[in-house]
């Protein structure tokens, strides 16, 4: 059986994603289309507007044949990590190849900008993105590209790409539009709460409560970010100022919001440095053909079966989001 993975988002899931998804089969034949997705939280550290049971349901209507997640300790990172933690769980599962959205659309092309990245003098005060843009090298999509690209070689995967179609809506133009108001494509899915504004008032408290020295242990928090994130918790009691306020050089607004999600589900350096490796396929739904390719394969269906620390992190983001807690199901979509 011949298989292909996507790493998506979801973010909400739109018109551009359902093109992706077409095109890839189109382009690949393959028999089985397996979708690893985030789930409460995404790679920008953005509380995500959709479920992961609606995610699921969307995805497979579309075309997929197997949805497997991402929690959100793995997803919530710099593009790098996100391609690594994607893939280790891909590659658990032995698949043939992923094809991802690319501006520059050229493997080859994406491997040469790939070394020319590793000779750039990095200003250290920048991020990675900020560093590629000033030397006019490359755009958004093709920096995840390129860390797919990366982790595909070491796991002798086939990476493969199309073509970004820019006539779609993006996710990032559909959540503005949603929260100004304006209706959307599958918006009876979204949640009107999923956001940071929603959260900032329990992050707030948290902060202003809570030692520098115990905030200085959490993931991501480096460099004294703690003090300024504490004070500008007492002075800000929004989250468009606080967040505006935190942003620097070194911190990137993605950055500041990666941290402020490991800060609010306290999750640790150290459990991080313990679990930097992500060897599970947590199954979220499937069809028959899905379900036919994971036999013999060991995956996780059930919570109970979730290593501890991710069992943990589950149950935060469940009290967190939707204040209770519901063990999901696999959802069996029938063709």
């Amino acid at each position: 059986m011949k298989t292909c993975g996507i790493i998506t988002e979801y973010n909400p899931f739109h018109q551009g994603h359902l093109y992706h998804i077409k095109k890839t089969k189109e382009l690949t034949q393959c028999d089985c289309l397996i979708a690893i997705v985030s789930n409460h939280f995404t790679q920008r550290g953005l509380p995500s507007l959709m479920r992961m049971e609606d995610k699921t349901k969307l995805a497979l209507e579309a075309g997929c044949n197997l949805v497997i997640e991402l929690p959100p300790c793995y997803a919530a990172q710099g593009a790098d990590y996100f391609a690594k933690y994607a893939i280790e769980s891909l590659n658990e599962i032995q698949i043939d190849q992923i094809c991802f959205g690319s501006e520059t659309n050229d493997i080859q092309k994406l491997k040469q900008l790939s070394l020319k990245m590793e000779q750039i003098k990095k200003d250290p005060s920048l991020s990675m993105n900020q560093n590629l843009y000033a030397n006019d090298l490359i755009r958004p999509n093709d920096i995840l590209g390129i860390q797919y690209i990366k982790q595909c070689e070491k796991h002798h995967i086939e990476p493969i790409c199309i073509s970004r179609n820019e006539t779609f809506k993006s996710a990032t133009q559909t959540r503005i539009d949603y929260f100004n108001g304006l209706s959307q494509f599958n918006d009876k899915y979204f949640l009107e709460n999923q956001s940071w504004q929603h959260y900032y008032t329990y992050l707030r408290k948290y902060l202003i409560l809570t030692d520098v020295h115990v905030l200085s242990t959490f993931f991501l928090v480096n460099e004294g970010i703690e003090y300024r994130l504490k004070e500008n918790a007492k002075k800000y009691t929004d989250w468009d100022s606080f967040l505006s306020a935190s942003i620097s050089k070194t911190y990137t607004r993605a950055r500041i919001q990666r941290t402020c999600m490991f800060i609010l589900l306290q999750i640790t350096k150290e459990q991080m440095k313990e679990n930097n490796h992500f060897k599970e396929v947590i199954v979220s739904g499937f069809d028959s053909i899905g379900q036919a390719f994971l036999k013999d394969k060991q995956v996780i269906t059930k919570f109970k079966e979730l290593p501890e620390f991710l069992q943990d992190i589950e149950l935060k983001c469940q009290y967190l989001c939707f204040n209770t807690f519901k063990a999901r199901k696999v959802i069996y979509y029938d063709r």
